[in-house]
């Protein structure tokens, strides 16, 4: 699996969330007087969600180690409630929203807080509650999608994807593709993905 252009969106959201007015240590050697130092930025305070695409699933969220997040049919939105406790939690583990969330591509009005029966915070997009798949280990596994009829990736807008991508990321657009260079020979190309949503 690829991930989209809000991974690396996130990076660039890192590398600039930086303070200044320190000194910087060159390599092997004392700071110059004034100079400014760069340091990483702390993201140990929030929860990283993102969105990534495929050529079968279109935009989809994932959580900050890549893996998909789901939502369960039998979940109410309005006003959000989780109807997976138990086993089905172990399988289907809450996303939790127990820190400031850090979302590129999904529009933060969309996003808010359920409060489980245990007091644990879980993420919701839309209302809908949403959860990680314990089979899913490494990015690109997605063994949850439609399973029991009931689990569905989620799209950046909320919606279930079910199997075509046109219906949940409507508001995805074509990007063009980039003219090649002068006096390079030109090749087919295949499509790129469509834009990510534009939130």
């Amino acid at each position: 699996m690829r991930r989209g252009p809000a991974t690396t969106a996130l990076a660039a959201l890192a590398i600039s969330l930086t303070a200044c007015g320190s000194t910087q240590t060159p390599p092997g050697g004392e700071a110059a007087p004034g100079a400014l130092q760069a340091n990483p930025a702390d993201l140990g305070g929030y929860n990283s969600y993102f969105i990534s695409n495929t050529e079968q699933m279109g935009w989809f969220v994932i959580d900050a180690e890549g893996l998909p997040m789901y939502r369960y049919d039998k979940d109410v939105p309005k006003p959000s409630k989780s109807n997976c406790e138990g086993e089905c939690a172990k399988a289907w583990k809450p996303v939790l929203a127990d820190k400031t969330p850090l979302a590129t591509g999904i529009d933060p009005i969309s996003m808010g807080v359920l409060t489980r029966p245990d007091g644990t915070k879980q993420l919701t997009i839309q209302g809908w509650p949403q959860y990680t798949f314990a089979e899913d280990k490494v990015a690109g596994d997605m063994k949850g999608q439609a399973k029991g009829g009931v689990w569905w990736v989620t799209a950046p807008n909320g919606a279930k994807i079910t199997g075509g991508k046109a219906q949940n990321n409507s508001k995805s657009s074509s990007t063009p593709n980039t003219p090649p260079k002068s006096g390079t020979a030109q090749t087919p190309q295949s499509a790129p993905p469509p834009a990510a949503p534009g939130y």
